[in-house]
């Protein structure tokens, strides 16, 4: 099961949001003063057509959500946000990471349908303050293109707000000699290094407060200090672990990991949330002889079809 929104700091550590357009980063998104809450209770379960998850801008003074126009150039409207309502109205996405690059912020049942700041002065632009929220068809504006931000800077650097949280070493039972990294965009394994930062990744724990599997185990995240990115599972047998921006505002379920039961010194089968029969595994290299070595990398796989040998499915997560 899983809860969250307003009233759960867990998911949003740093609290309010400021939300601005690339015609002028100097004026933010307001009910006159008012900062901003996102409501991402649907995440996890709702997505757009291109997967992306949803969530709700609402006014930390007010308690009011931004509410779909009724057409384009129709301002758009506030409406009192009920948590305990599933209201389609108030549902938007992310067009992509808007916490790293400028993107759209779009109706959830029609992209072409995007934020705009509607100029005063169409010849010159005129965002300024008071300037109106309409939805307007894409056209690559600098008005239509938007950042969504913590206010505190510090929740803005790497990591989603967690850089500075201790740092973790990820290793197998097969060689723990080789710790888990990153090299040229790869997971992988390379011989364990502290002062090689890639080496350093951070277990977002949070989450487990309310996501468990279906044995019981709470989720976490695992989050590469130095990209900020996190792994990202792909369901199937053999699959390349992979890595994706990390979203703490966000729920996704291909980046949400468990670990199982202890199967001795700490060690224990790491797997997908949402399937727990896929684990962590390397990618053999030598068969006859193991085959880990620097740069093997990682792949998810189903330990009852695997190896006779399971020490490739065992994984300890350390503090360095």
């Amino acid at each position: 099961m899983y809860d969250s929104g307003l009233g759960h700091p867990w998911l949003n550590p740093e609290g309010t949001f400021k939300v601005f357009c690339k015609a002028d980063e100097g004026l933010c998104l307001a009910v006159r003063g008012g900062a901003l809450f996102k409501d991402v209770r649907f995440s996890l379960h709702i997505k757009d057509e291109e997967g992306k998850p949803v969530f709700s801008l609402i006014n930390k003074a007010t308690g009011l959500a931004v509410q779909h126009s009724l057409g384009p150039f129709r301002p758009v409207k506030l409406v009192k946000f009920n948590p305990e309502d599933f209201d389609e109205s108030v549902l938007w996405t992310e067009s992509g990471h808007l916490g790293r690059d400028f993107g759209r912020i779009r109706m959830l049942h029609n992209f072409d349908m995007v934020f705009d700041a509607l100029p005063h002065d169409k010849d010159g632009g005129g965002v300024r303050d008071g300037t109106t929220i309409t939805l307007t068809e894409w056209a690559e504006g600098g008005t239509q293109s938007w950042k969504i931000l913590y206010w505190s800077d510090e929740a803005n650097k790497t990591c989603g707000g967690l850089f500075y949280e201790p740092t973790c070493r990820i290793y197998c039972k097969a060689d723990e000699s080789c710790s888990l990294t990153v090299r040229q965009g790869a997971v992988c394994l390379a011989p364990t290094d502290a002062d090689d930062e890639y080496q350093h990744w951070i277990q977002e724990k949070r989450l487990g407060n309310r996501i468990r599997d279906l044995e019981g185990y709470p989720a976490f995240v695992l989050v590469n200090r130095v990209t900020g990115d996190a792994i990202e599972c792909s369901p199937g047998q053999a699959n390349p672990l992979k890595l994706k921006a990390y979203n703490p505002c966000y729920l996704d379920e291909f980046t949400l990991l468990s670990k199982g039961r202890d199967m001795g010194d700490g060690f224990g089968f790491i797997h997908m949330l949402r399937s727990i029969s896929l684990n962590f595994s390397v990618f053999l290299v030598d068969k006859d002889h193991g085959g880990v070595r620097n740069d093997t990398k990682l792949m998810l796989s189903d330990w009852n079809l695997g190896l006779e040998d399971n020490l490739h499915f065992q994984w300890k997560i350390a503090p360095w």
